[in-house]
């Protein structure tokens, strides 16, 4: 059951494209640098903003719309704006997904006025809320980030000290091991068993022949010794076990009845 038809989604998602299109396709480097450089004085901040009004006004073609139209490409504007000022004390993830989380907020929300949906949102709300199986997969998702990481560093831990980790990535493991945890549960919600039999082929293959960086002057051999060969497969081996037992297990009480 849904409280919007497919038309007025419609609405929603193409002028999402057109978010995406503008901001990430139709963006020259040399629009961003020079944004980057003169803020509010680059010519080239109001015409990305042109640029996403034109693509706005191409999506919903409808001259009745000339607010919605106007609405976007100025909050456009200033969202961006703001964002190239605060970048000058330091870019970063945050900024960026802040940046794109208040223009994707303007456009809910001007979609919600073309639509007419205000009076909507708390039947939709509530029927997200009570939808179990939503919240059955959002709780598989969480067991695999959180309480997972924790079971493997716990197992793993007595023997972390026998290998050599100086020349890892900070952190690099742990978030390989959440991303694929993440990827593997997706893949039993759905039922793509055979793919999650590739993606661990595919990563212990990977692990196990590590590439050499070519400038050394000795003999080839591989990177990885045998003891963190072995650390890194009983890793791998016990993500992957825990996120299948997971899916499974939320995969029947999502079809509990």
């Amino acid at each position: 059951m849904t409280f919007f038809t497919p038309e007025e989604v419609t609405i929603l998602l193409r002028l999402l494209l057109a978010h995406c299109a503008t901001d990430f396709l139709l963006q020259p480097n040399k629009w961003v640098n020079d944004k980057q450089a003169h803020t509010w004085k680059s010519k080239y901040l109001w015409y990305h903003g042109l640029v996403t009004g034109l693509a706005t006004a191409v999506v919903l073609w409808s001259p009745s719309l000339w607010w919605a139209i106007l609405i976007i490409t100025l909050s456009h504007v200033f969202i961006d704006g703001i964002k190239v000022s605060l970048e000058k004390k330091g870019s970063s993830l945050f900024m960026f997904i802040a940046d794109q989380l208040l223009h994707v907020i303007i456009l809910v929300l001007v979609w919600l006025a073309i639509v007419n949906g205000w009076n909507r949102i708390p039947h939709t709300w509530s029927l997200l809320s009570v939808n179990y199986r939503l919240l059955a997969y959002l709780l598989g998702y969480l067991v695999v980030i959180g309480p997972a990481s924790i079971i493997i560093q716990f197992i793993t831990k007595r023997w972390l000290t026998e290998i050599n980790t100086e020349d890892s990535l900070k952190d690099a493991g742990k978030w390989i091991g959440i991303l694929e945890r993440i990827l593997a549960l997706t893949l039993v919600y759905t039922g793509q068993f055979a793919a999650i039999g590739f993606l661990m082929t595919a990563k212990s293959l990977l692990r196990l022949v590590d590439k050499p960086d070519g400038t050394s002057l000795v003999p080839v051999r591989p990177f990885s010794s045998r003891k963190h060969t072995e650390y890194v497969l009983i890793g791998t081996f016990l993500s992957f076990t825990i996120s299948i037992g997971t899916g499974l297990l939320i995969n029947q009480l999502a079809n509990f009845k």
